[in-house]
């Protein structure tokens, strides 16, 4: 029983996107697809699941070739998909989620809509996934990894034989993350052939059987064997290796351009400080809800502090994003498409947005000012796209996140506040994000960022705080953290006495 792509192309407009693309599923295998964004990736998966019609090639199921007219015929012929996104509708319960967005209404003999009998069968399948979410549960109530486990159980209602998982884990912290790849390789052990995309490698290593890599629309490389590690698949995937940061020595910094002084980032949580000096890049990292990202979001101003805000020297007020940028600082927010870009809007006009006054004259913005500078960001931070004149949404994710870079550092903030430099980032665009953010803080900048991978932390950051209940547990200099340590301080909640500068 097999689900195979077999020499697939297919062109956008006249630009081809996929050449001659060759990817096999296979009973009781996860079958892992990974490459750079923009690598082609995505086409793949809509041409798989029936939303795209190949230009070329074709889809065999069991070596007879197959024609997908639709999304719903794919299903139909027993391909499931779990999209990267959440479809998921929060005001209803787990079992309208699972059963009734699909049409599986179970009636009474008198007609009459039959939810206990719904719930428990929705509660029976659950359990048999080692899923431990109340089928009656509104779904806006749950965790991002339940959401997430709620999504793939209702994949498996149509009882595919072949499942697609995109980007799964992407919003995930790792705790909440490790749910998933275990339902994944409980799927895996029932048969199931399961393909699995996604930019974190260390879970391509875990849980992959095979991979395949594409890069620019070709087929770079197959392996019919679970990775050896990371560096094998980074290689493969941009043609880099990873930075050797080093850690021998403490770095030296400049003056506090940043303190927040007594201030709680959970509800009634115990008080604190926190301190970013010019020069440097300061990571926070802890589970959700120990106040790590909340941190993060109030230096930008997206909630407002509880509590005091020193910028060099003098106390300002942060209870919006244009307070912070008053101050000096620009933030970035995780959820760039809800938050930070202006989706149908050029990349010059995204740029340019923070920066609007210096354009203006008399009330009326140069557009041509717009461009030229957008331009020349473009060319300093190597932002890949058509025209400075295209959507921004035409962008991969992390040529998105650098024109959202670009944005503050035309309009000269001197702190960067940002949460999850490169969520859903390839690793190319996050060694050149880490890149540019190290560069900001070596021209005197301070850099201040939310990492819920501890790896992340560890890679980016001059200085890792570790966050447990909204207390700083962890204050770790570079030469002596490790993702080890700040995993186990982000959970354990032993307090650790803050090293000596």
């Amino acid at each position: 029983m097999t689900l195979a792509a077999r020499h697939i192309s297919h062109s956008y407009g006249g630009a081809l996107v996929l050449r001659d693309v060759d990817m096999t599923l296979r009973p009781g295998r996860v079958h892992a697809l990974v490459g750079a964004n923009g690598s082609g990736k995505s086409t793949l998966i809509k041409i798989i699941t029936g939303v795209e019609r190949p230009s070329a090639g074709s889809i065999e199921l069991n070596g007879r070739t197959e024609h997908f007219l639709s999304p719903a015929h794919s299903i139909a012929v027993g391909v499931g998909v779990v999209h990267q996104h959440y479809h998921l509708f929060p005001d209803l319960s787990v079992t309208d989620n699972v059963d009734g967005v699909l049409g599986r209404l179970h009636r009474s003999r008198r007609g009459t809509l039959d939810r206990r009998r719904a719930a428990r069968e929705v509660g029976a399948e659950l359990n048999r996934l080692g899923i431990d979410v109340d089928p009656n549960a509104r779904v806006g109530s749950l965790g991002p990894a339940e959401r997430k486990l709620i999504e793939i159980a209702r994949a498996l209602t149509s009882k595919p034989k072949y499942l697609i998982l995109d980007e799964p884990t992407a919003s995930l912290e790792p705790r909440s993350a490790r749910s998933v790849i275990d339902l994944l390789a409980r799927l895996r052990a029932e048969g199931l052939a399961i393909c699995f995309v996604s930019h974190r490698l260390d879970e391509i290593v875990e849980i992959a059987d095979e991979v395949t890599v594409l890069r620019d629309g070709v087929r770079r490389t197959h392996l019919d064997r679970p990775p050896r590690n990371e560096r094998e698949l980074i290689e493969e995937i941009a043609d880099v290796v990873p930075e050797q940061t080093d850690l021998s020595a403490p770095k030296e910094v400049g003056r506090a351009s940043l303190s927040l002084v007594g201030f709680s980032s959970i509800p009634g949580g115990a008080r604190g400080d926190l301190v970013v000096h010019a020069g440097e890049v300061v990571a926070t990292h802890g589970l959700i809800g120990s106040g790590a990202a909340t941190a993060v979001r109030m230096v930008g101003g997206a909630i407002p502090l509880d509590g005091r805000a020193i910028r060099d020297g003098k106390e300002i007020h942060l209870r919006t994003p244009r307070d912070a940028q008053r101050a000096g600082i620009g933030f970035l927010p995780e959820d760039r498409g809800a938050e930070g870009v202006i989706a149908q809007r050029s990349v010059a006009e995204n740029i340019a947005l923070a920066s609007l006054q210096r354009y203006s004259r008399f009330g009326v913005l140069s557009r041509r000012g717009m461009r030229a500078d957008a331009e020349r960001m473009r060319e300093q931070m190597n932002i890949v796209c058509a025209s400075t004149e295209s959507a921004i949404s035409t962008l991969s994710g992390g040529n998105q996140q650098k024109a959202l870079i670009a944005r503050w550092l035309l309009s000269d903030v001197e702190v960067l506040a940002i949460e999850e430099p490169t969520s859903g980032v390839d690793v190319r665009g996050r060694a050149q994000i880490h890149g540019l953010l190290r560069e900001f803080a070596r021209r005197g900048g301070a850099v201040l960022v939310s990492c819920s991978e501890p790896e992340e932390a560890v890679e980016i950051a001059d200085r890792v705080l570790v966050f447990r209940h909204g207390s700083v547990v962890g204050d770790l200099l570079r030469g002596v953290v490790d993702e080890h340590a700040v995993a186990e301080l982000s959970t354990s909640g032993a307090a650790q006495p803050k090293e000596e500068r």
